[in-house]
């Protein structure tokens, strides 16, 4: 079997730790790399999400392992140091954090999806499927239901989260608060992205939070990630004041 040297591709490495002298790496990889390395090298490749989000759509024959278990990196840890190990999320984050942990207890080829299976969704890769998959349906929204909303001559913020994303979780309290407030002026809507995949694929939303104010259909304004709520009402305001 070929093996593929680091040189030859298009990756970005990341430093995690320093072992003596010796620095440790691991590997960052797009959508068409990853599946590319994940063909041609023998080696573990692992799902870090929930069940539920592995059942609604994973990469074929993909391991899963919950980042979220109290015992996860001690599970994490008994996978061979011998082979190669290939890691994915969502978007990236949890796996990022799981190949960090390998690389700090002496794994030396670890490699890491870098926007995890969203933007691997966005390339139009193939996914699997499990026959007991239950699709999430709340904050669901189809495109023609968007295109109609952002449409609309009022101000719309939306706020595109996920269930599993620990950045959206914890900005829900002050979204739910801002619908309230701002309610009669600007109208806040959050859409939950695995729900709503068909809408995500044509927007091309990579990762999540991510948050985007409309008014007659254009973008006014656009954040990805956390964002303050001071800076998040200062930004609100400023629109309304002027629409």
């Amino acid at each position: 079997m070929r093996t593929i040297t680091l040189a030859i591709l298009s990756l970005l490495i990341c430093t995690c730790t320093t072992a003596g002298d010796r620095l440790t790496l691991y590997a960052n990889l797009g959508s068409e790399e990853f599946m590319e390395l994940i063909a041609k090298q023998k080696g573990t490749l692992l799902d870090v999400r929930t069940p539920s989000e592995f059942s609604n759509g994973h990469i074929k024959n993909a391991g899963q392992l919950n980042f979220y278990l109290p015992d996860f990196r001690r599970r994490l840890l008994m996978l061979s140091k011998d082979e190669p190990v290939f890691l994915y999320c969502n978007t990236g984050y949890r796996s990022r954090i799981a190949s960090e942990m390998l690389i700090s207890n002496g794994y030396t080829r670890v490699y890491n999806l870098t926007h995890g299976i969203m933007e691997w969704e966005l390339a139009d890769l193939p996914v699997v499927v499990e026959p007991d998959a239950r699709p999430d349906t709340r904050d669901k929204m189809e495109p023609d239901e968007f295109a109609a909303l952002v449409s609309s001559n009022e101000l719309v913020l939306i706020d595109f989260y996920a269930p599993w994303c620990a950045p959206c979780r914890s900005m829900l309290p002050m979204i739910d608060k801002l619908q309230e407030e701002y309610k009669g002026t600007i109208r806040i809507v959050k859409i939950n992205s695995d729900a709503s995949k068909k809408l995500i694929k044509e927007l091309g939303v990579a990762s999540v939070p991510y948050l985007v104010l409309y008014s007659k259909g254009g973008k006014k304004f656009e954040h990805s990630g956390i964002i303050e709520e001071t800076e998040l009402r200062q930004t609100l305001n400023g629109y309304r004041d002027k629409h």
